[in-house]
C-alpha cells in the first residue's frame, strides 16, 4: 500500500473546525450553567455480566452510548451529572445510599434493555425508598418497546419514548424551576394526585448529530477496568436495514424524520483527538454504527479524514467497525475496491460482519437480513484479506424453524470465510422484535417465563426439529468447527469452556477471577470480539 502523506492545508482546516466545534459547545455550555440552577442528576446503568463488582464495565464497549450523550446533553444544560453502574452483586442499598446522601442526588435518569430492567428497577426502588420524592426518568429500548409495562412500575416517574437528549434536559430544567414537567415530546409522565399518565408523542429524529456534545468518558472511568483501552466513538446513528430480531425497525416507526444519521468527518475527528489526549497510550478505537458503509460516499470521507489524522501521527490508531456485506457490495467490485482501499489507508483493520445463519433460508425468510449469498460473503472476506483487513462474524443459532443442519451450515460457511474470530448467540426473543411475535405465534416461548439471565446464552426456544440440548451443543462447538486445525488445542478448549460457562454468568464470572490470579499479568479485557449492538 502506499503511504498517504498529510497535506498540510487541509490539516490546518481540519483543525480550525474542530477547535470551533469544541468553543461553540464551551460557550453552550457556560451560557446554559449561568442561565438555569443547577441539580443533581445520578445516571443509571446496570450490566449481567462484569470482571469485578467495582468495576463491572469489562469494557468500553459496554458503555450505553445513548444514555452517555443524554448525560452530555444535561451537563451541558448546567447540570451536575455522575453515572453509576450496578451488576448482580452490587449492594443496591449501598449504592442508593451513596447516590442520595453523599451525591446530596436531586433527581436520576437511568436506561435499560429488556433483560436489565428488573435490575435498574430494583436500584430505583431502592433510591424512592430513601428519598421517595427524587423523581426518576427511564429511558432506553425496553422503555421504548414496552412503555405500559415501564410507566406502571412504582418507582418510575417518567418514561422516555423514543431518542431521550432533548426530553431529558427539558424534563430535568422543569423539575429544577419548580415546575410539574408537562408537555414534553416523547415523555409519558406520572401527574401527581392524578391516575392518568400523560403520553406525549415524540418528536422527529434529530438529523443533525454534530449538535450533540461528546461522550465525557470521565463519567465511566471509575467503572471501567483501567487496563482496558480499547475506546469507542459513536459515528452514526440507525440502521437502513429490519432484521427481525433487531430492535431497529421498531424503534424506527417511533419517531418520524430520517432515522439513519452520520455525523461529519470533522465532528468524529475533534472527539477522537479529544480522547487521544486524554488517554495518550490508546492503540484502537472502535467506531460505533450499525453498518458503516451505510452510505459509502459517508465512509470514504471518513476515511480520507482518519488517514491523514493517523498521517500525522508516530503511533496510528488502530480502527474498527461494523459493516453489512450485500451482494450488491460484492457486485460491484469497483465501489468494493475502493471502499476496503479506504479503510487499509485509514488503518481501520477489522470489519465486524453479521452472517448470522449459513443458511439462506434462514437469513432471506425468518431473519430478512439484507441480501447476500454465502459466496458472496465469503468473496468479500477473500478480498479484505489482501487488503490487509481482518474479518469477525457474527452468528446466531436456534432461531424459529432453523435445524440441525443449517446450524451446522453456520459453522461451515464461517469457516469458509477465515474469520480472525466469531462472536456466537443463542436467540433471545427480545420483546417488541418481529421474531419475537413469530416466536410467539409458534408457541415457541412462554412468555411469562421468559427470564432475563444470560441473554444469548441460554436456549428459550421450544424448537420442534431442534432440541435444547443440540442447539446449546451448537452454540458451544462451533468454536471447534470454525477453528480445528487453524487454532491450538488449549485455545480452543479455554474458548468453548467460556463460551458454556455463559449459561451460568456466575460460573463465567468467577472463571474470569480465577484466570486473572493464575495469570495476572493477562489483560483479560482486551477481547477481540465486541459486543453486538443492541
Amino acid at each position: 500500500m502506499a503511504e498517504i502523506h498529510p497535506n498540510n492545508c487541509k490539516m490546518r482546516q481540519i483543525h480550525n473546525v474542530d477547535f470551533g466545534v469544541i468553543l461553540v459547545q464551551a460557550f453552550a455550555w457556560n451560557c446554559a450553567a449561568w442561565g438555569k440552577s443547577m441539580a443533581r442528576i445520578a445516571v443509571l446503568f446496570s450490566v449481567e455480566y462484569y470482571d469485578a463488582i467495582d468495576h463491572p464495565l469489562t469494557g468500553w464497549d459496554k458503555v450505553p452510548f445513548g444514555l452517555s450523550i443524554v448525560a452530555g446533553c444535561l451537563e451541558r444544560a448546567g447540570h451536575e451529572v455522575r453515572c453509576w453502574v450496578v451488576c448482580p452483586r452490587t449492594s443496591l442499598h449501598r449504592v442508593a445510599h451513596e447516590i442520595v446522601h453523599e451525591f446530596g442526588c436531586d433527581m436520576a435518569a437511568a436506561s435499560a434493555v429488556t433483560t436489565q430492567f428488573p435490575l435498574i428497577a430494583r436500584l430505583c426502588q431502592h433510591i424512592k425508598d430513601l428519598k421517595p420524592s427524587i423523581p426518576i426518568l427511564l429511558g432506553g429500548v425496553h422503555a421504548t418497546v414496552r412503555a405500559e409495562k415501564c410507566i406502571a412500575h412504582p418507582a418510575i416517574d417518567a418514561i422516555c419514548v423514543g431518542e431521550g437528549e432533548d426530553a431529558a434536559v427539558a424534563w430535568a430544567n422543569a423539575i429544577t424551576n419548580g415546575e410539574q414537567p408537562s408537555g414534553i415530546p416523547g415523555l409519558w409522565i406520572k401527574v401527581p394526585g392524578q391516575t392518568e399518565v400523560e403520553r406525549n408523542p415524540p418528536a422527529p429524529f434529530r438529523t443533525d448529530l454534530d449538535e450533540f456534545p461528546f461522550m465525557n468518558y470521565r463519567h465511566w472511568e471509575r467503572w471501567i477496568d483501567p487496563r482496558d483501552r480499547t475506546l469507542r466513538v459513536v459515528v452514526g446513528r440507525g440502521c437502513p436495514y429490519s432484521c427481525t430480531y433487531c430492535s431497529n425497525h421498531a424503534l424506527r416507526r417511533v419517531q418520524a424524520g430520517r432515522y439513519v444519521r452520520f455525523r461529519s468527518p470533522s465532528n468524529v475527528l475533534a472527539e477522537i483527538r479529544m480522547i487521544v489526549e486524554r488517554y495518550p497510550d490508546l492503540e484502537s478505537i472502535y467506531l460505533e454504527i450499525e453498518t458503516i458503509g451505510a452510505s459509502v460516499p459517508w465512509a470514504l470521507q471518513l476515511c480520507d479524514a482518519l488517514a491523514e489524522f493517523n498521517a500525522a501521527r508516530e503511533r496510528p490508531i488502530a480502527f474498527r467497525a461494523n459493516l453489512a456485506v450485500t451482494n450488491q457490495l460484492v457486485q460491484n467490485e469497483e465501489q468494493m475496491h475502493s471502499l476496503l482501499s479506504a479503510f487499509r489507508r485509514a488503518n481501520l483493520l477489522t470489519v465486524n460482519i453479521g452472517l448470522e445463519s449459513g443458511s439462506e433460508r434462514i437469513r432471506t425468510e425468518i431473519l430478512r437480513r439484507p441480501t447476500y449469498t454465502n459466496v458472496a460473503l465469503i468473496q468479500f472476506c477473500d478480498v479484505a484479506r489482501q487488503y490487509g483487513i481482518s474479518v469477525v462474524l457474527y452468528t446466531l443459532v436456534g432461531v424459529p424453524t432453523e435445524t440441525p443442519a443449517e446450524a451446522v451450515e453456520t459453522s461451515k460457511v464461517a469457516r469458509a470465510c477465515d474469520p480472525l474470530d466469531v462472536a456466537k448467540s443463542i436467540f433471545y426473543p427480545y420483546p417488541g422484535t418481529k421474531l419475537h411475535e413469530l416466536s410467539t405465534e409458534m408457541h415457541l416461548l412462554d412468555e411469562e417465563h421468559l427470564a432475563v439471565t444470560a441473554e444469548r446464552s441460554r436456549v428459550y426456544l421450544k424448537l420442534k426439529d431442534f432440541p435444547r440440548w443440540n442447539v446449546f451443543f451448537e452454540y458451544v462447538f462451533m468454536t471447534w468447527r470454525v477453528f480445528h486445525h487453524r487454532r491450538k488445542t488449549t485455545w480452543l478448549a479455554r474458548r468453548m469452556i467460556s463460551t458454556a460457562f455463559k449459561i451460568a454468568p456466575g460460573l463465567l464470572i468467577a472463571s474470569l477471577h480465577l484466570r486473572e490470579v493464575l495469570h495476572p499479568h493477562r489483560h483479560v479485557s482486551s477481547k477481540v470480539v465486541p459486543s453486538r449492538i443492541a
